[in-house]
């Protein structure tokens, strides 16, 4: 578990976004926060996946990296109905950790599981659990269904929202959701073959 952490956590990325709304009284456009969330860098070129609910409606969203480095990234690319999305930022690439893709049609129940995301605003937090099931059918908080989804006992909260489910090996093998459906033990991620 330590040796995975340390490997993976610089891949890690905490986004957060927010909303330019017109003030009530002085009719000037204000930027407003509107929440955060987790991601991780896809490549060396500046790729970060994450939820589209994290980045959903937001006016400016912003990459920090694990080193505390902070960049305004752009999307480049949306898919609702699975929760994903790709952002692009200007970092250099020696800063940049890509994560090491797994396969995730290799997962069984039982099978153990790391998550690691930035809940309720904690950085860089690492939970531990097993796959519960496979094939699950979600509402994501953008009100989709999301379908062929892995649940896992792995605690994910508000705030993981993004991060990678990793293998034992550091590998992702699927994108963590929170949903709005709030039960002990049960987590859910998108499989990263769905990236």
């Amino acid at each position: 578990n330590i040796e995975v952490f340390k490997n993976a956590s610089p891949s890690v990325v905490n986004i957060t976004n927010s909303r330019l709304i017109r003030s009530y009284y002085s009719l000037n456009p204000q930027e407003v926060p509107q929440g955060s969330g987790t991601g991780f860098v896809w490549s060396e070129d500046g790729y970060i996946v994450t939820n589209y609910h994290v980045v959903q409606q937001a006016t400016r969203v912003t990459v920090t990296l694990r080193d505390g480095s902070s960049y305004d990234a752009r999307a480049v690319g949306f898919d609702p109905d699975k929760d994903l999305a790709v952002l692009k930022i200007d970092a250099p690439d020696v800063k940049l950790v890509p994560v090491i893709p797994g396969d995730s049609s290799l997962l069984e129940v039982g099978r153990k599981v790391i998550a690691i995301g930035n809940p309720f605003g904690l950085d860089t937090t690492m939970t531990v659990g097993v796959v519960s099931a496979l094939r699950r059918e979600i509402d994501s908080r953008s009100r989709r269904k999301i379908r062929d989804v892995i649940q896992t006992d792995a605690a994910i909260s508000p705030g993981n929202s993004g991060g990678p489910l990793l293998n034992v090996y550091g590998h992702l093998i699927g994108i963590n959701v929170a949903t709005n459906q709030r039960a002990d033990g049960l987590g859910f991620a998108i499989p990263a073959d769905k990236v």
